[in-house]
């Protein structure tokens, strides 16, 4: 059964690395690889909304396009890494719940991510590249 690994790079102090980051996610809700992935992505957009609205707003009308152009830049990358990858589940739940508990300035500084880089563990690299590559 693939395990994942949730990692987003320290520094995630704007949209624009917040984004860069999240590329490098995947799993399934936290308990599941599949899910994992929107999961994240949905709560980055609530929370990112929440903490950081002025900046957001510059990038975002809301929410959903947040959620809609995450998913569309990572859904390649974490389906890749649940084929290529194991997938810790404790790990995953981990970032989540402290993406989703995490005040505004851990959300600003990035620090809201410090457990997501170790959800995809393992992985095959050659097959990773690969199936990225493909996309």
């Amino acid at each position: 059964m693939p395990r994942a690994q949730c990692h987003v790079p320290p520094g995630l102090n704007t949209l624009g690395s917040l984004v860069g980051a999240v590329l490098a996610l995947a799993n399934e809700g936290c308990g599941s690889a599949a899910t994992f992935g929107v999961d994240l992505n949905r709560y980055t957009c609530e929370r990112q909304y929440e903490c950081a609205q002025g900046a957001f707003d510059k990038v975002y009308g809301d929410v959903g396009e947040c959620r809609a152009e995450l998913d569309e830049i990572n859904g390649p990358i974490f389906a890749c890494e649940v084929r290529s990858c194991e997938y810790d589940a404790s790990r995953a739940r981990e970032c989540l719940h402290d993406v989703q508990s995490a005040d505004c300035e851990e959300v600003v500084d990035g620090s809201a991510w410090a457990h997501c880089g170790d959800v995809f563990v393992a992985c095959d690299e050659t097959a990773l590249r690969a199936c990225i590559g493909a996309y």
